[in-house]
């Protein structure tokens, strides 16, 4: 990892992955949640789910078959294009648990996102990492990134705080809820993010 390398989320940053989530919401539990009231990270207390609920949720949403159906974001890939033929390498960064990295590389495979790297990171210590290729979030602080896209507002606080990065919020009902460290602007859509001097 080089300051030519950008960190890049995956869910509901390069893919619609809170959308599909309602969709199995309502097929699984027949409850129709609008994608605007999501206004908190977590998606069981979103969607008023019970414990049992939201953990099948996450089990469901994990499958092979469901990770390879989700919808890339409009115009991420594309910039994601751009920024590597200028020199730049992708680095994909996500949260998911590691029993999903053959699907997650079948996606980026099927969708032709062009990445150097895919690291799966316990960010909000949900799953065990021992014996698997998933590091704990700590070790992210030994890469260096030359900037970084989240979604997610804890994560965008501990790069753009503990890592000292800027940090590009792609914006979600989730997180509007505190005041932005100096390091995160917020932007609304790929196409404003593309424009990110690089």
């Amino acid at each position: 990892m080089s300051d030519r390398t950008i960190y890049v989320d995956i869910d509901d940053v390069l893919c619609e992955t809170a959308q599909y989530c309602l969709r199995i919401v309502e097929r699984e539990f027949g409850k129709k949640v609008e994608f605007d009231k999501l206004f908190v990270f977590d998606l069981g207390i979103s969607c008023g789910l019970s414990s049992a609920e939201r953990d099948h949720l996450y089990e469901v949403i994990h499958h092979p078959w469901e990770i390879v159906e989700v919808d890339p974001i409009p115009n991420a890939i594309q910039t994601l294009h751009r920024w590597h033929a200028r020199d730049y390498d992708i680095a994909l960064v996500t949260g998911r648990p590691p029993s999903t990295i053959e699907p997650t590389q079948a996606w980026i495979d099927r969708h032709g996102v062009p990445c150097s790297s895919l690291t799966f990171v316990d960010k909000y210590g949900r799953f065990e990492i021992a014996g698997t290729p998933a590091i704990p979030l700590e070790d992210l602080t030994t890469r260096r990134f030359a900037w970084a896209v989240e979604d997610s507002l804890p994560m965008a606080n501990f790069l753009a705080s503990r890592m000292q990065l800027p940090v590009l919020l792609l914006d979600r009902p989730w997180n509007k809820t505190e005041t932005l460290h100096f390091n995160i602007v917020r932007y609304n859509d790929w196409e404003k993010i593309g424009r990110h001097p690089g």
